[in-house]
């Protein structure tokens, strides 16, 4: 197979993985069952459980004690929800021959009348194994309700005549990015770089405020999302590195 083939290839790849949401985090079923366990305690109301899901020693009892007052300030009873991992990080530490594996992960967490955001660290080591720490505060993203990939069902014409657009343009610089690696024209490398900037405009609208701007960024994403929290976020972005070397193409094959 070509060289030129192979790059299409994977680019293509990563093209889909990236619009279809392919690339999303990968899940990690035990912290998720950590965040089940932290509510279905908070529900109870039951301190003792999340207490001793703590790493041992590494809080007092008195210190958890008072920590779990302010979660039960912020938490409303529900047995219905979703979650959502916003992010999640995993580091293996060697010391002393001594091996540690630390896990900290975020979720959003959505019932019916409210929303949360959860973070947990979790720590396991010759000494014992659970959270090191946890944290909620109220308040999480809103849930996309229209207007991406993921949202086929109810998405608008427009919305879909943004997420084609979208497509087309990535589909463009790809053939443009296949060409520059083709053709290498000179300073082919930032011409490779060039190829990915887009120029964008966005525009948001959430209840109470109105934000408009726009610039340059890699691999910029057109859309037209609406929110569950009523908020609306509008995105036409241009492929301007790829449109700006096939106006240079030619001159730039005599430069070489």
């Amino acid at each position: 197979m070509k060289k030129s083939s192979v790059v299409m290839l994977l680019l293509s790849i990563l093209l889909c993985c990236f619009l279809s949401g392919c690339a999303d985090l990968l899940k990690d079923e035990r912290m998720e069952q950590e965040v089940a366990n932290l509510i279905d305690a908070l529900n109870e109301d039951d301190a003792d459980k999340i207490f001793l899901s703590m790493y041992p020693d590494a809080v007092t009892r008195e210190e958890f004690d008072a920590s779990y007052e302010t979660l039960r300030t912020i938490w409303e009873k529900s047995d219905d929800y979703t979650m959502k991992l916003c992010s999640i990080n995993t580091n293996k530490n060697f010391n002393n021959s001594k091996v540690s594996l630390t896990c900290q992960a975020q979720y959003y967490i959505y019932t019916q009348d409210n929303s949360y955001t959860i973070t947990l660290t979790r720590l396991s080591d010759d000494n014992g194994d659970g959270l090191s720490r946890f944290n909620l505060v109220a308040g999480a993203e809103p849930v996309l309700v229209s207007g991406g990939f993921t949202t086929a069902g109810a998405n608008s014409a427009f919305q879909w005549g943004m997420l084609i657009f979208c497509i087309l343009s990535y589909l463009f610089v790809i053939v443009t990015v296949v060409d520059i690696l083709r053709k290498r024209p000179r300073l082919f490398g930032v011409w490779l770089l060039a190829a990915c900037v887009f120029l964008y405009m966005q525009m948001q609208l959430v209840p109470g405020n109105f934000h408009i701007g726009g610039g340059v960024f890699l691999l910029a994403m057109s859309a037209f999302k609406i929110y569950s929290n009523g908020g609306r976020s509008f995105v036409a972005a241009l492929p301007a590195g790829a449109v700006i070397y096939w106006c240079m193409r030619q001159k730039l094959q005599r430069l070489k």
